[in-house]
């Protein structure tokens, strides 16, 4: 009982952040800005990557139609094997490292972020903006995510790359208890990303999207929690017990 408290009080919680950005995007009081852009990127260096999983309201409708398709599928996924998952991973720091650089990929690249752009522009209903191609590449991603965790997210969205390699040094993270563990790994069938959480002391993997649900996954309590990332090592620690006595 305590347990489905928690999973429901996260998801009511980050579901409300959600629908409340979508919100200030449609009334247009929120636009994005490169001043927006900094604050996100220094989110994510003390953080992690909060923007992707509690505020993009395109990461947003992938995550409820991959909810609708749990149900229609009886809570199937498809989960992409390894190989693929990291060519694809590769892939998206590949378009940031061109977009970043300026290269002649550029405009490719720009049409591979169409489905995040058209998204933000139907929101704020400036669909005269929109062109045939993005509408349908939209839709392909969107219907792509009743099957596939976050398919835009995790392979495509330069800027969701920019906020996870900020990610692998920021100071708040995901931690795991190893003395508790029991590896049962429910934690990684959680993991929209498919992060392999169980062998990890602290979660600071650029894929993450700090949407919390390894820790409403886990079935041991405070085995899997987010909080200071950075500890003391082992033999300071001990040092410092020694003076104590």
């Amino acid at each position: 009982m305590q347990k489905k408290k928690q999973f429901s009080r996260l998801q009511i919680l980050r579901l409300g952040a959600q629908l409340s950005y979508a919100l200030l995007l449609i009334l247009s009081v929120y636009s994005e800005n490169f001043i927006a852009l900094i604050v996100f990127l220094a989110a994510a260096l003390i953080g992690g990557a909060f923007y992707c999983g509690w505020l993009c309201p395109m990461g947003a409708a992938q995550e409820w139609l991959g909810n609708l398709g749990k149900k229609i599928f009886r809570g199937k996924r498809l989960r992409v094997p390894v190989k693929l998952e990291r060519v694809l991973i590769g892939l998206r720091y590949l378009l940031m490292i061109a977009g970043l650089t300026g290269l002649a990929l550029f405009y490719f690249i720009y049409f591979l972020s169409e489905p995040y752009i058209s998204f933000t522009l139907i929101l704020k209903g400036h669909t005269a903006y929109l062109t045939v191609s993005a509408a349908v590449y939209l839709g392909f991603m969107l219907l792509l995510a009743l099957l596939v965790d976050r398919p835009f997210c995790r392979y495509f969205c330069t800027q969701g790359a920019q906020f996870g390699l900020l990610s692998l040094v920021r100071l708040f993270s995901i931690r795991r208890r190893s003395e508790s563990c029991i590896s049962c790994k429910l934690c990684d069938a959680a993991c929209p990303t498919q992060v392999e959480l169980h062998n990890r002391s602290h979660i600071r993997h650029p894929q993450c999207i700090n949407c919390l649900k390894c820790i409403t996954a886990c079935p041991v309590p405070n085995t899997l929690s987010y909080g200071w990332a950075v500890s003391l090592p082992i033999k300071i620690k001990n040092k410092k017990e020694n003076n104590n006595e």
